[in-house]
């Protein structure tokens, strides 16, 4: 007999309303935890319509990115942006986003659809390890 145990872990980030610096430093520190536990991950990330974020959120994100990059590529098995309409899709789905994440990177109109494309990239990963 054998026995085989998976545990998928699929981040699924959504933000909303006003994000505070403190709100956006946690989301990365989520990130973190995968990184400090040696655990593959798919990160999935909606942002709601008239979401704000703080001014120095970008400075935070490229610091914290260059920081950890090289974990980011060894253990994000892909990212996943789910659109808010054809419009943000398009802004989204871009050459230069695919290519800037380094990471197999999809975009989606539908949460359904986003987890499915999560669970494959998961399960695409744990088929060529074994």
């Amino acid at each position: 007999m054998s026995y085989s145990c998976t545990h998928m872990h699929i981040l699924d980030m959504r933000f909303s309303a006003h994000v505070s610096v403190e709100e956006f430093e946690q989301w990365l520190t989520q990130v973190e935890r995968f990184f400090l536990k040696s655990q593959p991950f798919v990160l999935v990330m909606q942002t709601a319509d008239e979401t704000t974020f703080p001014e120095e959120y970008r400075q935070i994100q490229a610091v914290w990115y260059k920081k950890f990059k090289h974990l980011f590529f060894q253990y994000c098995l892909g990212l996943v942006r789910i659109a808010q309409d054809p419009d943000d899709f398009k802004r989204l789905n871009t050459p230069a986003l695919h290519a800037a994440w380094r990471v197999p990177y999809y975009v989606s109109l539908d949460h359904s659809d986003a987890l499915q494309w999560a669970v494959q990239r998961w399960i695409c990963n744990n088929t060529q390890e074994n």
